[in-house]
């Protein structure tokens, strides 16, 4: 996890040094647009490290776990297993992975083949979404101060992508300090998110007790 952490203190440097820039272009004659634009690039910032840390712990989950074979797994997990190679596949390529799974010979799919099977998300993360999907794994949840705000981050994310409003307009009335207080809640969360799974390592709750 202490890659993750690395990266995780460098997004946080990075949305610090942008939410600063912001403040102090605002004071500046005709920055009306330029600052608009830029309150919408530190949305996008946001939502970005909500989903690029969700995925890093999630891999990581994936490589502690795929050592271990399906019998030693978390009910959650097992469920998660047979989810990913039985559902949805012919007969004949589930009888193909039960007999792999009675000899012990399929190891726990990694994230990205977990993901092409099950839609754990797409664009639609916020602190109610993170929770269920730690849930599936049975990591916690996410109970951080204003977790709430998360949900502001992922609709304009949202609207932005989809092109339903422009840079300039999407959070053109959104203030300094609302701003401010929605970073701290995202990296609260996320923090959150980094704490109970090193939580979850560390009581190897992934394996059935």
């Amino acid at each position: 996890m202490h890659t993750i952490k690395d990266d995780f203190e460098e997004k946080r440097l990075e949305a610090e040094i942008l939410i600063n820039h912001i403040q102090d272009i605002s004071n500046e004659t005709g920055s009306v647009n330029k600052v608009a634009i830029l309150k919408s690039a530190f949305i996008i910032l946001l939502y970005n490290v909500i989903e690029s840390t969700a995925v890093l712990i999630l891999e990581r989950v994936h490589e502690k776990v795929s050592r271990h074979q399906y019998c030693e797994l978390s009910e959650q997990l097992k469920k998660l297993y047979i989810e990913c190679y039985m559902f949805n596949e012919s007969k004949k390529k589930q009888q193909v992975a039960l007999d792999l799974i009675i000899g012990n010979s399929l190891a726990f799919p990694d994230f990205e083949e977990l993901t092409k099977k099950i839609n754990l998300f797409s664009g639609n993360l916020d602190a109610r979404e993170l929770s269920k999907i730690m849930g599936r794994y049975g990591i916690g949840k996410i109970t951080s101060l204003n977790k709430e705000k998360l949900v502001i981050v992922k609709n304009k994310r949202n609207k932005i992508a989809h092109g339903e409003v422009m840079f300039k307009e999407c959070c053109r009335d959104s203030t300094h300090k609302e701003l401010s207080v929605i970073k701290t809640a995202v990296f609260d969360s996320l923090n959150q998110m980094i704490l109970l799974t090193d939580k979850y390592f560390e009581q190897k709750r992934y394996l059935v007790h």
